[in-house]
C-alpha cells in the first residue's frame, strides 16, 4: 500500500500557538478559544505547553485535537520534549536545537507527516532545511509580549530566509492585523500568533481581522 502524499501547509497559513499562561492555565478555556479561532479562520494549531508534564501534555493534545475536529491541521510542539506519538495530529514542530531528528519523527508518524522547525536566524533556517524539515517558524519578527525585551529581526529577515532556503516560512513574534501585511509581502506563507488571538477580547473577530489582512496583503 502506497504512502499518503506529504501534507502541505495551508496557503496562507494562520497558525495559533497555544499558551496556557495567556488563559490563566485553564485548559478548558484554551480549548474553547482554539475552537472559536478555527471556526473563524485559523487553519493550523500548534499545541505548545512546555510547563506541563508528559501525561498532562498528552491530555491537552487530545483535547485540542478533539475540538479542532479536522477543521484545521494540528501540530504538536516537541521542542523540549522526548519523541512521543500523539494520535490525531498532522505533524510535529521542533525547536532549533531539538535532539529529536526529522527522520525519527517520520519513522514514528509516517512519511506524510508535516515537520517544522522553529528558528531565529538565517543560519538556523539553513540547518532546518538540511535536517529535512518541511517548513520553518521564523522569529522574533516584532516586539512580543511572549518574549519581552528579546531580540527582534523585523520583517526583512523573512525575504532573506525565503530566498535562501526555499521552504515555507511562517513569521512569528508580535504579529497583529496592523503589521501582518509587512510579513506577508516579504514572501511568508503565513504567520503564527499567540496573544493576538488568545488574549483578544473577541478571539473570533481577532482571527477574522488577521486573515482579512493577510489576504489583502497577498492580493496586493
Amino acid at each position: 500500500m502506497s504512502e499518503s502524499p506529504r501534507l502541505r501547509l495551508p496557503d496562507p497559513t494562520l497558525c495559533l500557538v497555544t499558551d496556557l499562561g495567556v488563559v490563566g492555565r485553564d485548559s478548558g478555556l484554551l480549548a474553547d478559544r482554539v475552537s472559536v479561532a478555527v471556526e473563524n479562520g485559523v487553519n493550523l494549531v500548534q499545541v505548545r505547553a512546555p510547563e506541563l508534564d508528559t501525561d498532562e501534555f498528552g491530555i491537552l493534545v487530545s483535547e485540542i485535537v478533539s475540538v479542532v475536529a479536522r477543521r484545521a491541521l494540528v501540530l504538536v510542539n516537541l521542542s523540549s520534549r522526548p519523541l512521543a506519538h500523539h494520535d490525531g495530529v498532522d505533524g510535529v514542530q521542533l525547536g532549533e536545537s531539538a535532539s529529536v531528528t526529522v527522520a525519527e519523527i517520520r519513522e514514528m508518524y509516517g512519511k506524510s507527516v508535516l515537520v517544522g522547525r522553529s528558528v531565529h536566524s538565517l543560519v538556523g533556517a539553513r540547518g532546518a532545511k538540511e535536517s529535512g524539515a518541511d517548513s520553518v517558524v521564523l522569529g522574533t519578527i516584532f516586539p512580543s509580549g511572549t518574549h519581552p525585551g528579546g531580540e527582534t529581526h523585523g520583517s526583512g529577515i523573512v525575504r532573506r530566509v525565503v530566498d535562501e532556503i526555499g521552504l515555507d516560512v511562517i513569521g512569528i513574534g508580535g504579529i497583529t492585523s496592523t503589521n501582518v501585511d509587512e510579513v506577508m509581502k516579504e514572501g511568508a506563507r503565513g504567520v503564527a500568533v499567540i496573544r493576538s488571538i488568545l488574549g483578544a477580547v473577541d478571539p473570533g473577530l481577532a482571527t477574522r481581522e488577521l486573515m482579512a489582512a493577510m489576504l489583502a496583503a497577498r492580493s496586493g
